[in-house]
């Protein structure tokens, strides 16, 4: 189901699916249409008694029974709330165990009249045949980030609704150092705001003042110095970094990030895949596929695999010895610089 069939189902009050799956990066869109969801389905009435809340992927089986089987309470349903059971990825490793699984699988072809089943999940996998069935008999709607300038725009109205302006540029550059999502620009918007007093345009300054680029941001710049051989650029900024008080810990796996999402994003460029694709497949913001596509194509698949290899050993060193990390990490980007 496409949000915009989601949206009708919540303003039309119209009779709803019992089943609904809510999932994707874009955690912001997500909660809102789950809070609007939940004021459509909610009871009205005792609702302590006829709402029920399940986290993570243990829980209790046979509450959940008892909790869809018993009628509601001075009410006409009840409501379901689950938050990550991961019932949606048959990986045991990494989704929800078999039982649980099993289960729903028997569970939602006999959802009572009276009862809705609301899923907010972070992962699923799109190949489930539970998930399959859920969106057959219910709505299952994925909240994946904004193409790039739909958030920009996206971006400017905010601003504008905020009592504020932001051009063009300036929103895109916001997009671009502040982490993934619609909920982290938000943040930083109330922020410059607030910041900004009476004073009507918010300027690239203010964002350069109060807007602290994420580490792996900062460190991308670091894995470009030390691919292209400049070490006086690659340990000015890894200076810039310690003093920030940046743990040489959270360096090195932002230096490992980027690197293995450069050499994933030149082999799908390579094998013919597109932003979309690359957004979908690597997890990362339209904003980060763009730069990482750009910035992969200056590189052969030689000189990424050799630095992931130092990462690895550098790693498995900093695990097995007493030395100071910020010393190992140094190390790390003056040699291979």
């Amino acid at each position: 189901m496409k949000i915009e069939e989601l949206k009708q189902i919540i303003q039309t009050q119209k009779p709803a699916p019992r089943i609904f799956v809510l999932w994707g990066e874009e955690a912001f869109l997500k909660a809102h249409y789950k809070k609007q969801l939940v004021n459509l389905l909610s009871p009205g009435a005792m609702e302590e008694l006829n709402i029920f809340h399940f986290e993570g992927k243990a829980y209790s089986l046979s509450q959940v029974d008892e909790a869809i089987e018993s009628l509601p309470v001075m009410a006409d349903r009840k409501l379901l709330l689950f938050t990550d059971s991961f019932i949606f990825k048959p990986d045991g490793r990494t989704g929800a165990k078999a039982e649980y699984r099993d289960y729903w699988a028997e569970r939602l072809k006999d959802i009572p009249d009276y009862v809705s089943v609301l899923f907010d999940e972070t992962e699923v996998d799109k190949r489930s045949a539970l998930l399959k069935f859920a969106d057959r008999e219910g709505a299952c709607v994925e909240f994946a980030f904004m193409g790039e300038e739909e958030m920009v725009r996206w971006t400017q109205r905010l601003f504008s609704n905020l009592g504020k302006k932001l051009d063009l540029a300036n929103a895109r550059y916001l997009n671009e150092i502040t982490p993934a999502g619609m909920m982290a620009v938000r943040r930083e918007a109330e922020k410059l705001v607030a910041y900004s007093g009476e004073r009507e345009e918010i300027t690239r300054a203010d964002i350069d003042l109060l807007v602290t680029p994420t580490v792996e941001g900062r460190v991308f710049d670091m894995v470009a110095a030390m691919l292209h051989k400049q070490a006086d650029t690659a340990l000015k900024l890894l200076d810039d970094l310690f003093a920030l008080k940046t743990d040489p810990n959270q360096i090195l796996a932002a230096i490992i990030y980027n690197a293995d999402k450069l050499l994933q994003t030149k082999l799908l460029v390579g094998g013919g895949a597109d932003k979309g694709q690359i957004v979908s497949k690597l997890k990362i913001s339209p904003f980060q596929a763009s730069k990482f596509m750009r910035d992969s194509a200056k590189y052969s698949q030689e000189q990424l695999k050799s630095l992931i290899e130092r990462l690895a050993e550098t790693d498995s060193y900093i695990k097995s010895n007493s030395m100071d990390n910020s010393v190992l990490v140094s190390l790390l980007v003056s040699e291979f610089s």
